[in-house]
Order: structure tokens, then sequence, then C-alpha cells
């Protein structure tokens, strides 16, 4: 017997027992089935069938994603059906199959398909000789163009030093639908989007823009703001391999020198939402992840500067004059690096440094570009870093925990590493509030484990308090979105600012790529047809394959990365279920 856990078309969450026969790999325990929509076709003319999508699991497999630790296996039911067995599922599991992983063409990539999934199958050492000649012939393939099964693609005699554009996938999915020849997009961060959008140049824009920026946007009649939560925001980030940055003390006392109000209004205006509950996550998750009793013990950190000395004299410093010095008598003297290229994190950076300074800290910016991030964060080449606190794709706390916490995106913490970098250095052993020892990493695991709410809940609560009583970044605001939209230049059909589809997150299920790609965005009558937007920077030494490091086509954010590869399923933040797009449906089934 199986039971049918959730299905797309229904929302059904209870248990549905069924009858009949499955066949699935050892070991699974869930079976995540997705049926794609027919008739969709990559821009050189081939099918797009279930085949691309297991060819591109095979190949990750080879990668190491993250992904395989809880797939046994991945199958083409037929030409239109993905069959994911798991020995796992949860949402965030969910989410990357049925909305995160896209991929590439097996015309592209059939050969390295076929020999990853050889490889997999016999149970191949991922860091044997083999995998890795596998991996070193995919770093050395070079195609000259994309091919995309989205409405638009790229070929490299439209990517130009300041711009770059797609053309028209007549066979790609909802092609039919999209009135657009071309989407032209420029490169640039705030400084160069800004002069395009007030010269009616762009369409849409995901800059962050400042009040000022703000300002001059609202003096265009054509341009409208599109105000939203985008559950993202910075942090201050300590690198713990300097020994008064490992002291939760200090890191406390600076919380409480922060004028969190004060850096959020400098930095965006009204855009910028001070943090409030300090819990290592969005303030608008909280509510729902936990309860009164565990928001009513967490420190909100208010500004005072009474607790802050108290907390430094506690530790051994104490002011000489207008001046901090540490235990040792030394000046507290520090550097705070951001990425110049992202202004509301320049800017927050500049003002908790003016403030920390006021206090009788010694402190300075240093600006780089957003290009270093990685490795800047991955190195530990800071004192202290203006970089993201809070992550909600998914909107779930473990993204964000996740990120800082251990070792995210680009190597942010990893204490235990061997050889190398270890980045923040913040430990991952922990004691609870009653004094457990916990492993920081097992209990984001158990965060997500499963699709048991209320036990998860359990886990984040722990890690809510762990995070608030040790600070390993200090969240300063949480973003709202200021996108303008310029509604009178070549673009209508903008669905009305009181739409609940701006209730999605700019940054994973964008409202705007879902207007463009379901057709309700049209050209104006008279207009070139094209759609116009940017890209916060150009990609430097990219290359068209999908699956490499420097994939130019990865790079891009939305709308644009959706345009050329739309997602299985789009997720409606108000209806709290995933919405049909380039698959029909999904099951998700328990194996027994």
């Amino acid at each position: 017997m199986i039971k049918v856990l959730t299905n797309v078309l229904t929302g059904a969450l209870a248990l549905a027992a069924m009858t009949g026969t499955a066949s699935f790999a050892q070991d699974a325990k869930y079976l995540v089935s997705v049926t794609l929509k027919p008739g969709i076709k990559w821009s050189d003319g081939t099918p797009l069938t279930a085949r691309d999508f297991v060819g591109g699991y095979d190949l990750i497999w080879a990668q190491g994603y993250g992904i395989w630790n809880q797939l046994t296996d991945v199958k083409a039911k037929d030409d239109a059906t993905i069959e994911f067995y798991l020995k796992d599922v949860s949402p965030t599991i969910l989410r990357q199959l049925v909305r995160s992983n896209q991929t590439g063409s097996w015309s592209q990539y059939g050969p390295l398909y076929t020999r990853a999934r050889q490889l997999r199958v016999k149970g191949a050492d991922r860091n044997g000789a083999d995998v890795k000649d596998l991996l070193n012939d995919l770093e050395k393939y070079k195609p000259t163009t994309t091919v995309s099964y989205g409405p638009f693609y790229l070929t490299s005699n439209k990517v130009g030093p300041t711009q770059l554009e797609l053309v028209k996938n007549k066979g790609g999915y909802n092609a039919g639908r999209i009135g657009f020849d071309r989407v032209i997009v420029y490169y640039g961060e705030t400084q160069q989007v800004l002069p395009l959008l007030l010269s009616n140049q762009i369409d849409y824009s995901i800059a962050a823009f400042t009040p000022s920026d703000v300002k001059a946007i609202a003096q265009n009649p054509n341009l409208q703001l599109i105000k939203s939560p985008l559950s993202v925001g910075p942090a201050l980030w300590f690198n713990q391999n300097i020994d008064t940055f490992s002291k939760k003390e200090f890191r406390q006392a600076v919380a409480h020198v922060i004028n969190r109000d004060e850096v959020a209004r400098i930095a965006l205006g009204d855009a910028g939402k001070p943090i409030q509950y300090m819990a290592g996550f969005s303030d608008l998750l909280v509510p729902g992840w936990l309860n009164a009793t565990t928001r009513r013990g967490l420190d909100e950190y208010k500004t005072d500067v009474s607790k802050a000395t108290a907390l430094l004299q506690s530790i051994g410093f104490k002011k000489q004059g207008a001046t901090w010095v540490d235990d040792e008598g030394k000046p507290v003297k520090f550097e705070i690096t951001a990425p110049g290229d992202f202004v509301d994190f320049l800017a927050a950076a500049q003002a908790v440094s003016q403030q920390l300074n006021r206090f009788g800290f010694q402190t300075t910016v240093r600006s780089i570009a957003a290009q270093e991030r990685p490795a800047t964060i991955d190195q530990a080449r800071y004192q202290a870093l203006m970089d993201f606190g809070l992550i909600s794709t998914p909107s779930h706390p473990s993204t964000s925990y996740g990120y800082y916490m251990t070792e995210g995106f680009f190597g942010s913490n990893k204490p235990d590493a061997k050889t190398g970098s270890k980045g923040m250095n913040w430990p991952l052993t922990q004691k609870t509030k009653d004094g457990k020892t916990v492993n920081i990493r097992t209990l984001i695991q158990q965060s997500l484990a499963g699709d048991d709410v209320a036990k998860q809940k359990t886990y984040v609560q722990t890690l809510a308090q762990i995070f608030n009583d040790q600070l390993p970044v200090i969240p300063i605001f949480e973003r709202y979105t200021t996108d303008p939209i310029n509604t009178k230049a070549r673009v209508t059909g903008w669905l009305p600012m009181n739409n609940s589809i701006y209730k999605n997150n700019q940054g994973s299920d964008n409202y705007i790529a879902i207007q463009f790609l379901n057709g309700t965005l049209k050209p104006i009558a008279g207009s070139d047809k094209s759609f116009r937007t940017a890209l916060p920077y150009q990609q430097q030494d990219y290359s068209f394959n999908f699956f490499t490091g420097n994939s130019l086509q990865q790079s891009f954010s939305s709308p644009v990365y959706h345009m050329a590869f739309p997602p299985l399923m789009w997720y409606s933040e108000t209806q709290q279920r995933y919405t049909p797009a380039v698959a029909q449906k999904y099951t998700v089934t328990e194996l027994k």
C-alpha cells in the first residue's frame, strides 16, 4: 500500500490510502512524482522531457550536491514523468525538487549525463578517479550558446560589455502567450540603474534604492514602486578567529550600542524595518515558528549604552578617556568590510561604524566589489563584515541559520574544517537554555526533517534561543522592496498593487516573473516589443555551461533567469501551496 501525502491540485495534507503496486529504489521511504506539461521545446527544437531532468540530477550527484543526501534514485517513468525516490521529505527538500533545480538539455549534455548515471548506478566513489575525470570533462565543455526551455534564450553574439539580450524561443514554455520579442538586460547596480530608470529605459528593477533614489523615482509619473516584504537583510558578522570577537559578551555589547532604527532609516528609509526579535531569522516568520513564551524570553537588544558598558566591563574592558580598550589595554579597533555594490549594506556599515565610534571604538569601513564576497566569506578575509543575516528562500528559519551558522553558500562558518579556512569560526557545539550540549549542524538538520511542523518548531525554538544568547551575527534590519515598474513606456497589464501576487518573495517566486511568463504583461501597441530590466553586475570570465561555477545563466537573478529556465512549480505565499508552471502537477507518496 502507498499513501498520497500531498497533491498540488488539491493541496490535501491528510493521508489518503491508495491501493496498487509501486516500483521504487531500495531504501526509499517517499516518492515525489512530477508530471511535465506537454509540448514544451528547447530552443534547439528538441522536446523537453523527464530525461533532461534525470540527467541533470545524475550530473549534480557527481558534483556532490546536498540533495543527494536524501535522494536514493531519480528516474524517468516516461517522457512526461520524473520520479524522485527519497529517504526523507521536508519543505526544503520538496522546494528543491519542484521549484529550485532547473536543468540543461540532453542535446547539449547527453554524453555527460550518461556517464554520470553509469557511475552513480554502479556506486562509484564520488572522490574517485572516474568521477573526477567526468567533472574535468564537464569543466572543459564550453558551449557557444545556451539551450533553454523558457520562452527566451541567450546566444554569444547577444552578450556585450554593458548589456545582453535574450531572444524568443518560439517553442518554449508559454511562448505563444507572450507578446514580447526580446528581453534587454542592462548591467549595473543601483548607481548605474537609476539613470536608466529615470530616463524610461528600464521596465523593472530589483536594485536596492536609497531614500533619495526613491524620492527621485517618485517624481517620474511613469514609474510605480512595488513595496512588499523581502524577508532579507544585513547583519554584522565577526571573525571569531580574533579573540575579542569570540567573546559573546562583546557581541552582545555591540548589539546594545547599535541603534537599528537609525541604521535602517539611513540605509533604506521606509523600506528598512529594524529587527525586533533578534531570533536569527525574519521577524515576519517569528510568530509562526516561536511560541509566545519563547518570544517573550528573547532579548531584543534595545539600544542601551549602560548595558553595553556593563557587558564590556565584565570581560575586563574599560574606557580610557573617550576610547575603549580591551583587557590588555589595546584600543578596540577594527574594520567593517561591506560590498560597495550593495548600497544599503554599505550605508548600513557606515552608519554602524559611526555609532560605534561615538561609543568609543575605533572603526573604519572597507568597501569591496560584490564579486569578492564569496572568497571574502570563505577565507574570512574580514574583521567585521556586513553581509546577509536574513535569507528566506525558502521561507523557513533554517535558511538563515544554515547561511551563517554553517557553511552556507560560500563557506560562512566551518570550525570543524580539517584543513584550510574555518570561516567565521563560531563553535558548532553550543549549550541550550537548560544546559544541554547540542550540535548546531544537527539541530538545523532536525529543524528541516520530515513533514511534522510541530516537531520542527521545537528545534527552531532551541536554535532561536541559542542565537539570541550567542549572537554569532547581529541582524540590523529587514528590507522591504522598492521595486520600480514603468507602466507607460513599453509594458502594460501590470497587476494592481493590492493583488495578492505581491505577497510573494521578490528573490524567489518573483511576482514580475510570474506575470511575464503567464502572459499577463503585454507590450504596449506601437512599442518595440522589448522588455527591459537589469542585472546586478557583469559576470567575469563566464561560460555558457549550465553546470559550471562560472555559468553565465546561473548568475542571472529573477526575472531574467526564469525567462530562460522557468521552474516546475511556483510557490504562492497567499495560497501556501505550489502552483503549476512547467509541470502540471506533483504528488508526494509514502512508500510502504
